[in-house]
């Protein structure tokens, strides 16, 4: 942890501290006397030529044979890539998987890109020239998966979880199916990227209905949970049913460079690159921490407060009982998913979130509003964004702030003048190493 001194007067001595928010960073200073220090990831260098990387990890595939052993011409091929809330460098990986599908002979009018979209909004024509490059859009056809379309989906069986395995007919009836994503810690599946782009990423809402229901949920933050935790073995478990040939997917540092490139097997390649993910990831932890100031780490992942929530995972596994958490987050998109808010809203106690949850179960943002909920039931939120209004986040049991150091100053005030306080830059990143356990 680092901690750096800046003397503002001659009674006082503060920390000035950063934090990415939105598309900038904000400044704000934190008393000294109260300061724990900043946890962060720990930081890797780039690969250096990330493309090479690429290259490198597709012609070393773990688990599989090279890409263009296992594609043929006339092949219909479906890329899977992840929508814009994700920060995967799609428009990096893509160039060089495509080159080697060319040499086995696969023309662009055999692949079909299909966004990973799972139960979130379309993305718009721009912003797939933002994940992909406007030469690759103008290239190939790309879709948007929709969850609710039946047209779209087709029913491949149940899971040793009784999961429903209903997801996109496009991906499952290709001659070859790609996966691509990003390896960050992540609350219920321990770790994204592999299997994720199948579940959620192109399964149906009945599907997601159970997998994301409240009986496949750890009663604590999972991040870095990974064996033994059936929210990820079902998810494994439809991968395979899909029969997906091939994942490519990259680890990144604190500031979106590629650390780690993996590619092959659905499981074997992706076990590497989550191997690689908890060197950086899992960090020692104090316990029972007065206040805790979490970053998302900035845009995408702060775009709504639906995103935002998973930053509030980590510092949940580190908070005391009672204490504060303090989230920055720009929050251009609102809160998100409507029924996040609405059943914020129509809680008259925390309480009520989760036993509604247990009742009535997954649609979009009830399994967040449970989350947020039980955060929240562990130690009170104050909000620190432009784009949120005082009376919405009241509405969710949520205090506002209109600057960090106005935040810091409502904590203090709450926990006391002696509190601790402690930073965690890119908290959504961060596997708690003391709290890395089984839940279930």
């Amino acid at each position: 942890m680092k901690n750096k001194e800046d003397k503002m007067s001659s009674n006082s001595t503060y920390t000035l501290e950063k934090l990415p928010y939105g598309k900038k960073e904000i400044e704000f200073q934190i008393p000294t006397d109260n300061y724990l220090g900043t946890i962060i990831p720990q930081f890797f260098d780039n690969v250096g030529d990330e493309e090479k990387s690429i290259m490198y990890a597709l012609a070393n595939p773990i688990g599989s044979l090279r890409l263009r052993d296992i594609a043929r011409k006339g092949m219909k091929t479906v890329i899977v890539i992840n929508d814009i809330t994700r920060p995967t460098p799609t428009a990096k990986m893509l160039p060089p998987l495509i080159e080697e599908l060319a040499v086995a002979g696969v023309v662009d009018t055999d692949i079909t890109i299909l966004i990973a979209n799972g139960t979130h909004r379309d993305n718009t024509p721009e912003e797939i020239d933002t994940l992909i490059g406007k030469d690759l859009h103008s290239r190939f056809n790309v879709i948007n998966h929709h969850c609710r379309d039946e047209e779209m989906l087709v029913t491949l069986g149940i899971t040793s979880h009784e999961v429903p395995v209903i997801v996109n007919r496009l991906l499952y009836e290709a001659d070859l199916k790609i996966l691509t994503g990003t390896i960050v810690p992540h609350h219920s599946a321990g770790f994204s990227g592999g299997r994720k782009s199948i579940i959620p990423g192109c399964a149906s809402v009945e599907t997601l209905r159970l997998h994301h229901g409240y009986k496949m949920r750890s009663p604590e933050p999972a991040m870095g949970w990974v064996e033994g935790n059936p929210f990820h073995q079902t998810a494994v478990e439809a991968a395979r049913m899909v029969k997906a040939d091939f994942i490519l997917n990259v680890v990144q540092n604190q500031k979106k460079q590629i650390t780690h490139a993996v590619a092959g097997d659905i499981e074997k390649a992706w076990e590497k690159g989550v191997e690689a993910c908890r060197g950086i990831s899992e960090i020692d932890t104090p316990d029972d921490v007065d206040i805790i100031i979490a970053s998302p780490g900035g845009h995408p992942k702060d775009i709504n407060l639906y995103q935002s929530q998973k930053a509030m995972a980590a510092a949940e596994l580190v908070i005391k009982k009672g204490g504060t958490i303090i989230l920055p987050v720009s929050c251009p998109d609102g809160v998100g998913a409507e029924l996040f808010y609405q059943w914020m809203k129509e809680a008259e106690k925390l309480e009520d979130v989760g036993e509604r949850f247990k009742k009535e179960g997954f649609s979009e943002g009830t399994s967040k509003a449970w989350l947020y909920a039980r955060c929240l039931l562990k130690a009170e939120l104050i909000v620190v964004s432009e784009n949120l209004s005082e009376e919405t986040l009241s509405d969710m049991f949520t205090k506002k702030a209109e600057t960090v150091d106005q935040a810091i100053q409502m904590a203090l005030a709450s926990q006391g003048k002696d509190a601790k306080i402690l930073l965690m830059r890119n908290a959504g990143d961060i596997v708690p190493k003391r709290k890395a356990r089984n839940y279930i």
